[in-house]
């Protein structure tokens, strides 16, 4: 019997279901006022998520232009699409439409997928490192760097652990995913360029959206909030982060009632909204394959 979805789903449901009592009850005590979502902090960080989201896409772009020679306008549709999916509790059905999209097959697909997460936690560490002079946050940076650009170095590193696992093919068709995804060494300085503007940006839109609220905070916190949140995002393996994201935030900006209803605000501008406007794309692409066909 295949208990990880069942096991995703129940984990989803009680951390769905804690996040918004949490956002309820808390949010009672904060004040949470139209005057509040019109002020200018909040509408620039609502401008500043949106510009972090086309930079999400242009991540993806990065990695999936140089094979398939793909538009951003298709990129950005199989990106809205994925982040609707993403919630759907069906990741594979995502792949899939971002492989149809996208002109690419499974294993390049889930390639780039892996490249993007690996840029954004390298764009983060690298910020913390030249910010706060974090000497631990270099030496991530420098290994996840190096598994990236000398990828047969991970693939050997992980080699042991896939053989013990019999999972041995597996390791190849990642490896073989990553390696095209990631072209050559300028296609993975530019992407990283671009993650590190992806960072800047929702850093910045975490910064206003706690400024709304009267959160303070030194700029190096909500970096750090940044990588958190993905971290725990993707090791938790919700769908879509919900909850773990917003766990990660706190972890950085404290547990106050202000800075849990600051950390869904920033999840909601930089992604769950975009989760909607995802809907929307992915069923008029299922109408338009029923029509054509």
């Amino acid at each position: 019997m295949n208990w990880r979805k069942p096991a995703t789903l129940l984990l989803t449901v009680a951390i769905t279901a804690y996040l918004l009592h949490k956002v309820y009850a808390e949010a009672s005590r904060v004040n949470l006022s139209a005057s509040s979502l019109l002020s200018p902090y909040f509408l620039t960080a609502i401008l500043t998520g949106f510009v972090a989201y086309l930079l999400y896409t242009a991540l993806w772009y990065v990695y999936v232009h140089h094979a398939s020679g793909v538009s951003f306008r298709r990129t950005l549709l199989a990106t809205l699409t994925g982040t609707y999916l993403g919630f759907s509790l069906n990741t594979a059905v995502g792949v899939l439409v971002k492989v149809k999209l996208l002109g690419t097959d499974y294993w390049y697909t889930m390639g780039v997928g892996l490249l993007a997460i690996a840029t954004e936690f390298l764009a983060g560490l690298l910020l913390i490192t030249v910010v706060g002079k974090n000497v631990v946050a270099l030496v991530l940076a420098g290994a996840i760097l190096t598994a990236m650009v000398f990828d047969r170095v991970a693939y050997y590193t992980l080699y042991p652990v896939f053989r013990a696992l019999k999972k041995l093919e597996t390791l190849e068709r990642m490896y073989s995913g990553w390696h095209r995804a990631r072209g050559n060494t300028r296609t993975v300085l530019l992407a990283v360029s671009v993650g590190i503007l992806l960072t800047l940006a929702n850093a910045t839109t975490l910064y206003l959206t706690a400024k709304t609220f009267g959160v303070g905070a030194g700029y190096l916190k909500f970096l750090e909030a940044i990588i958190y949140s993905n971290f725990l995002g993707g090791v938790l393996g919700t769908p879509g982060g919900i909850g773990a994201n917003e766990l990660g935030v706190t972890l950085a900006i404290g547990d106050s009632p202000t800075a849990i209803v600051v950390a869904f605000l920033y999840k909601f501008i930089t992604q769950y909204a975009y989760a909607i406007v995802g809907a929307v794309a992915f069923y008029r692409l299922v109408a338009g394959e029923v029509k054509a066909n």
